[in-house]
This record gives structure tokens, sequence and C-alpha cells, in this order.
């Protein structure tokens, strides 16, 4: 939970309020939890609903160093500094993406959490996720001027792994 509360905020000590908020709205909450899904997607819909209020009553501050979440082992490598530098491109512009579009696109690419499960935990349908983060992705490849990467049927592509 810390490290998605850290992509999404950009910074350590915004997400750890987050993830403290969490737990704290879980603990409140856990009477009315029902079992009619598992503790953690109960969980993970606690926290998505902690991180869309909470932008809501503050603005986020930039990614500052969002690159510690994706610290990749040879920093002298030329390919590793240009995928970090794509990738904090993408965070800097996923920034301008409103905070659910850009959860559920952190979530799907990032986390690799499929469209169901996302649906899941927004409460929302398989179909609305997949319009929500195909938006996001056009909008990203605009900004990019690139044009469509074919990845293998039912993989999902990290931050991590874009060339």
């Amino acid at each position: 939970m810390y490290a998605l509360g850290l992509r999404f905020c950009g910074n350590h000590y915004d997400a750890e309020d987050l993830v403290q908020d969490v737990f704290l709205n879980a603990y409140r909450a856990i009477g009315q939890f029902r079992g009619g899904c598992t503790f953690h997607t109960w969980l993970r819909r606690i926290m998505v609903n902690s991180f869309l209020s909470h932008k809501r009553k503050k603005a986020l501050p930039q990614v500052a160093n969002s690159d510690e979440s994706f610290a990749v082992p040879d920093p002298e490598s030329g390919r590793v500094a240009f995928n970090n530098v794509v990738v904090q491109q993408i965070l800097e512009h996923l920034e301008a993406v409103p905070a659910r579009q850009r959860l559920m696109f952190i979530m799907k690419y990032q986390e690799g959490l499929t469209c169901e499960e996302i649906g899941e935990y927004f409460g929302t349908s398989v179909g609305t996720v997949k319009k929500t983060v195909f938006r996001v992705v056009e909008k990203l490849r605009k900004e990019f001027h690139t044009s469509e990467v074919r990845l293998n049927e039912g993989s999902n592509a990290r931050l991590s792994e874009i060339p």
C-alpha cells in the first residue's frame, strides 16, 4: 500500500499519512466488513477512497523524488538512465490527469492489476476501467507524440519495463 501511496502522492511524507489514514479508516469500519469480498479487496477499496478524498481536500505537490520507487539496480547503464527519464516524464504528465484516472492507470500499469480487479476496487464496470485507462494512454501518446505499441496478449506492461 505504501508503494501505491508513494506513486500517487509523489512524496514520502504524504504517502505515509495516506497509508496511516487507510489503516485508521479500516480499523474504524472493521465492523462493517461483511465478507462479500476478500479482506484485501475491502482494504484496497478503503485505500482508493482515502486517496481520492485526500486529493479533493488539498492539491498534491509535484512529483519530486518519485524515481526512488522505480529504483533500478544498474544506474550506470545508458538504458537505465533513459528509462528513468521516460518514467519521470510519464509521472509528470500524469499530474495533469484527474486523480481517479491517474490511480487507475497506476494500478493497471505499475501494480499490474487486471481491469476486473480495478473495477472491483472502484465499484465500477470493467468497460469503464478499460475506457478510462485507454483515455489516459491516448493522452500520454499525444503528449509524447508516439504511435501505438502492441503488447503480447494478456500481458501488462509496467512502467519499469518500458524500453
